[in-house]
């Protein structure tokens, strides 16, 4: 007890100290519990997120409040310092607060595919200042790994769009799209690419309808087509049949493989389908090679003088 007299804050360090051990426990503890009863790893990390934050949290409202009493007649003091940290150290607090809002707002979580300030790629870390991903695209096609993990900061969610692609709703539509000639059947094309689109989306289409159902219990989200669909459209060129398909972001080049495939194994079995192209067709009648060859003998010989 003598020791604890010859502090110059007593309640505070001593407050300090058993919050900080506290909160330590706290966390270890929690963390023992979520490992056991969560099998999930992506739950089981976001769990531990979530406490450490929660933890990390309380416990400084705690040690702020127990120092609080003992400044409250330099308040003037206080105002200035606080000013000042609160500028020259905006971007971490802001991170911190970033990563609140992360968590509380069920932006993303570690898993998820999302698309921020031009940068795209897999969570795999919500740190207390810094997000970081798995990157996919830049010079890679495809949207698969590049090999980079890209870092930034939590505080970035602010005021900058956030694009998830698997949070609520773990699909996107995807195209691929079939030029055809004027004179190709149009309809079998059409049919050969519904059918194929179809045969791709049927294990998973149903699991797509219970996620539309999901969303409609918490967002105002009206129905929409999941099923296949085929638009015709056309050019100077040719005609473009374009599939319009369900896909998970992270197979989309598979996906394309597959359809792109397929649907080419059962258009050159048929006469009636050809491609379209840009490409020109010249036809030369004979009476056109006469006249190309006279003036092919007739450029030779001038050259033959002028030399």
């Amino acid at each position: 007890m003598q020791f604890f007299h010859g502090l110059p804050y007593p309640i505070a360090i001593v407050g300090t100290v058993v919050t900080i051990a506290l909160a330590w426990i706290v966390n270890a503890a929690g963390l023992r519990i979520i490992n056991r009863h969560e099998e999930d790893p992506r739950e089981q990390y976001a769990n531990r997120q979530a406490l450490s934050t929660a933890v990390m949290v309380v416990a400084i409202v705690v040690i702020g409040i127990l120092w609080a009493r003992l400044l409250q007649h330099t308040g003037t003091f206080l105002g200035i310092i606080g000013a000042g940290l609160a500028i020259a150290l905006r971007e971490p607090l802001l991170s911190i607060a970033g990563r609140i809002a992360i968590f509380a707002g069920h932006m993303y979580a570690v898993g998820d595919r999302i698309e921020i300030n031009k940068m795209s790629g897999d969570v795999i870390d919500v740190g207390f200042f810094y997000t970081r991903m798995m990157e996919i695209g830049n010079w890679i096609s495809g949207d698969q790994y590049s090999g980079r993990i890209v870092q930034f900061a939590n505080a970035q969610i602010f005021g900058t769009p956030v694009f998830n692609y698997t949070r609520s709703f773990a699909y996107i539509w995807d195209e691929v799209k079939l030029p055809i000639t004027y004179a190709s059947n149009f309809q079998e094309a059409t049919r050969i690419m519904l059918e194929t689109g179809s045969k791709y989306t049927r294990e998973f289409l149903a699991g797509a309808q219970q996620s539309v159902e999901r969303m409609q219990r918490y967002f105002l989200v009206s129905n929409f087509e999941l099923k296949p669909q085929v638009y015709l459209g056309f050019d100077s060129n040719y005609v473009t049949l374009t599939l319009r398909y369900l896909v998970e972001p992270k197979k989309r080049r598979a996906a394309r493989n597959y359809l792109f495939s397929h649907m080419l194994e059962e258009i050159q079995q048929r006469n009636d389908i050809s491609f379209g192209s840009t490409t020109m067709e010249v036809a030369v009648t004979p009476k056109d090679t006469d006249a190309w060859e006279r003036s092919l003998g007739l450029q030779q010989s001038r050259i033959r003088k002028a030399g």
